[in-house]
């Protein structure tokens, strides 16, 4: 018999079979798979045949009785006898088994897949093929973008796989939470653009690119976004009094990106270094210069602060002054200071009137009451040594006096 006839005719009883015996199986590229034939003689055994069904392609004959006919390098056939038990007519029935595998399946290896004897058709499948999603534009899954604040952000995310993934945007919130950017409808296109108007500094620093198709595992992508933008300063005073002089401390705060470089620069426009009179320090994108009143020439009262970047620069200069008159204008203010000297336990305490001159800067005044009993000696003393240890410690904002 031309066995070539003898398939057609297999092949289109077949299409006419019951789908209820069709089983479907999604198997991912490369994954090993089984396909099982059961007969029950071993006549069935020997003749029972696997084939392929691909429209618009011609059907492939895939086994021959006990022979891989069609790339045997990929598929493998193995036949054995299970077990035998009696029917219903008291005879002994076999059970064999066809197993059919795919070892390497790709995309070409999807169809309907027969187990057949002529008209009789053991079993079939519908084998589909599953691609889990890959980017297309390279295996990077994390890469960085740069946009000048207020310009539009676009990203794009290509991916493929079967079936065609879905695409969607989104970003990372502070709890970790996936917040959706665009309309949030998925993208079915190969490649998924996004485009978000006058981004900001504020706007999230990362977008992420997620590929899901609900058959595999889904995979993303991160672009980190780094906003550049030109300085912006802000400037602080800080001051710390004391009884001749104060000390000022003249910060500036550049928020910019690239980071920027601040310099201080003077009243005729001289920049300023560390050095006996000043000190700069840098601080992050914060540099703060500190100098005292008592040491510098009075009539620079003027320091300004300039920060620059690759994108631009901004100056702002601070006039201080009034901290300089604040600081010449001291005038001489009286104190009085009393302390009581008591001669003898028995005796009337005499109390004697002093003056102290000071400025109106901070003051501190310690009184000590100077006793002359021997009895009290010792209390005496322990009071002098606490005098002592206050004024050293003190020494620049407290006059003491016994």
């Amino acid at each position: 018999m031309d066995w070539w006839y003898f398939f057609l005719s297999v092949y289109f009883v077949t299409a006419a079979a019951d789908i209820r015996r069709v089983h479907t199986f999604n198997i991912q590229q490369d994954e090993r798979v089984r396909l099982e034939c059961v007969v029950t003689s071993k006549q069935d055994a020997e003749e029972a045949m696997w084939m392929r069904i691909r429209p618009p392609h011609n059907p492939d004959i895939l086994t021959y009785r006990d022979s891989v006919v069609y790339t045997p390098d990929r598929i493998e056939l193995e036949q054995r006898r299970l077990s035998s038990s009696m029917n219903t007519n008291g005879t002994f029935m076999d059970t064999y088994y066809l197993t059919l595998t795919i070892l390497r399946p790709t995309v070409d290896d999807e169809g309907r897949y027969i187990c057949s004897k002529r008209r009789a058709v053991f079993a079939e499948y519908d084998l589909f093929i599953i691609i889990p999603p890959q980017f297309i534009d390279d295996d990077n899954f994390s890469q960085q973008r740069t946009i000048l604040e207020g310009s539009t952000l676009h990203l794009s995310c290509s991916a493929y796989g079967r079936p065609q993934p879905s695409i969607t945007w989104f970003y990372r919130a502070h709890d970790d939470k996936h917040i959706i950017l665009g309309d949030g409808v998925g993208c079915l296109d190969r490649i998924c653009e996004l485009h978000l108007p006058n981004y900001t500094r504020d706007n999230p620093e990362t977008v992420e690119c997620v590929a899901d198709n609900k058959k595999s595992s889904r995979i993303s992508k991160v672009f980190t976004i780094d906003v550049l933008y030109p300085p912006k300063i802000t400037t602080f005073v800080r001051t710390l009094g004391g009884p001749k002089s104060t000390d000022v401390f003249l910060e500036c705060l550049s928020l910019a990106n690239p980071p920027p470089v601040i310099t201080w620069l003077d009243d005729d426009r001289r920049e300023i270094h560390s050095n006996h009179l000043y000190t700069v320090r840098q601080v992050n994108q914060s540099s703060v210069l500190s100098f005292s009143t008592l040491e510098i020439d009075p009539s620079q009262v003027i320091y300004h602060c300039r920060s620059h970047n690759s994108l631009g620069s901004m100056e702002k200069f601070i006039n201080i002054s009034y901290l300089i008159e604040s600081t010449s204008q001291s005038t001489p203010t009286q104190f009085s200071i009393t302390s009581t000297t008591i001669k003898s336990t028995r005796a009337r305490p005499r109390t004697v009137t002093t003056a102290t001159v000071a400025t109106t800067t901070t003051l501190a005044v310690v009184s000590v009451t100077s006793i002359s009993s021997s009895s009290c000696v010792s209390c005496y003393s322990t009071r002098l040594f606490l005098v002592f240890i206050l004024c050293n410690f003190f020494k620049n904002t407290i006059y003491c006096t016994v």
